[in-house]
């Protein structure tokens, strides 16, 4: 059995969640939520080693049954981005739950693990291999049987997306028969090409994936998105039943914080009935899209490039709310005429944004008044269904005077003219205008999160 939904430890919340609190959050995922697995984060965040297994032992003295319908599965640090030694603890966490659970109820906790922000298959072989000695030292030594774990590669990256045929044809050689699960990130592609890039890769990848069973490889694609639309707008109460048929095609979805925390129990039961309704939906006919979405990554990142100051100083301001190593030591790189910048990781990015008065799919508004002046925004519109909704949804957060004052006049002015030709009347909220016009700081930066329902 594949798991549906994917419950994380995303920082998207405005409600502080310390590690320690993660172990029972796990059971309340299973119990409460619906959720057939909890990915226990290790990507640049200080996660305990020892939580995989005291979540196996909770599960055990509370009844759940793990490695049948609820999994584990760990997101280890990428060994060529982080620390060497983290990657192989993580690895080692995994086995060990697996020890655990094995000798206490009899079947394994954790059948995958996540890699992270994968462009390569090297990584993925190296983790691979060393997952199979170490359960292969486990085997020997205790004389359990316990099976291999699989890695699901993260591809975090538009065009390294765009390549996932080849990548995981040596995949799906390198482990035999069965399926291969491919895990796909919105949210750092869009930090590094913008919203409309990042999702027209997505959609594009979902209408091949299907095609790729030819080659005799299926494939389970998992959709990593959170609430606003700039990072997928999958967890998204009022967007969800929208964005599933827009990126339809998957098999997983995640369910992040901010769609357990900030939202009623009644809205993320809409979240979740529309995604494991919409699941099993064919994919819809994404084809010919590169061009565009080099167009569009071009656009957005000459815009970007200008704020990149501001931006920085802003983000300062986001709070973590999870125990995450800070963004100024494992952040993002993003690359300008100056040379390579370290940015905040999405959520900060995207909320630094918010807290400008510009969610952040407007930085597309330039590529998007070009499109309309060539006649060549209905081809967008084709592509992605919902971004018509998703700017409309998002304009309640637009503020004119604040983002005029932190980014100038001329960006306001090339929201307006895309809003006018995407046929869009802003909707306009007087309560969060007001949290808009205070003096910024974490605690208002966290009231307007409140507001929005999602911190980032």
């Amino acid at each position: 059995m594949v798991p549906r939904l994917m419950c994380t430890q995303h920082p998207d919340t405005t409600v502080k969640i310390t590690a320690g609190e993660e172990v029972d959050e796990a059971l309340v995922a299973y119990t409460a939520y619906g959720c057939e697995e909890v990915m226990v984060d290790y990507e640049g965040k200080t996660t305990p080693f020892s939580q995989p297994k005291e979540i196996v032992m909770k599960a055990y003295a509370a009844g759940v049954k793990l490695g049948e319908k609820f999994f584990i599965t760990p997101r280890l640090p990428n060994p060529k981005l982080e620390d060497f030694d983290r990657a192989m603890l993580a690895l080692e966490a995994a086995v060990v739950a697996n020890y655990f659970s094995e000798k206490y109820m009899g079947t394994q906790a954790v059948k995958w693990v996540v890699l992270p922000m994968v462009e390569d298959l090297d990584t993925v072989l190296l983790v691979s291999r060393m997952l199979r000695k170490k359960v292969q030292a486990y085997r020997e030594e205790t004389g359990l049987d316990l099976s291999d774990i699989e890695v699901i590669p993260l591809i975090e990256d538009a065009y390294a997306q765009l390549k996932f045929e080849s990548l995981l044809a040596e995949i799906a050689k390198e482990r035999g028969e069965g399926p291969v699960r491919l895990f796909l990130g919105k949210s750092d592609s869009a930090v590094k090409y913008g919203h409309i890039a990042s999702a027209l890769a997505i959609a594009a990848v979902l209408s091949r994936a299907r095609k790729a069973e030819e080659m005799g490889v299926r494939i389970l694609p998992i959709l990593g998105m959170g609430s606003p639309p700039f990072r997928g707008a999958l967890n998204n109460y009022m967007l969800a039943h929208l964005e599933v048929f827009q990126y339809s095609g998957y098999h997983t979805a995640t369910i992040q914080s901010a769609v357990r925390y900030d939202v009623s129990y009644d809205d993320y039961i809409k979240v979740k009935d529309s995604i494991l309704n919409a699941c099993c939906v064919s994919p819809r006919k994404v084809e010919g899209v590169e061009g565009l979405i080099g167009e569009a990554a071009a656009s957005y990142k000459a815009l970007v490039a200008k704020y990149v100051n501001v931006l920085v100083e802003v983000a300062r301001l986001v709070p973590s709310t999870r125990d995450r190593v800070s963004w100024k030591i494992y952040g993002r790189q993003f690359l300008t005429q100056d040379g390579a910048v370290n940015m905040p990781r999405a959520i900060v990015y995207t909320s630094a944004w918010y807290a400008m008065g510009l969610p952040p799919i407007y930085l597309d508004a330039p590529y998007v008044v070009r499109l309309a002046k060539e006649d060549k925004l209905d081809e967008v519109l084709k592509a992605l269904p919902t971004l018509r909704k998703e700017w409309e949804y998002d304009s309640e957060f637009f503020d004119e005077e604040v983002a005029a004052r932190y980014l100038g006049e001329e960006v306001v002015r090339t929201v307006k003219e895309a809003m006018d030709y995407m046929g869009i009347s802003p909707r306009e909220s007087a309560a969060y205008k007001a949290l808009l016009r205070m003096p910024r700081s974490e605690s208002n930066v966290i009231a307007m999160g409140k507001y929005r329902k999602f911190l980032g």
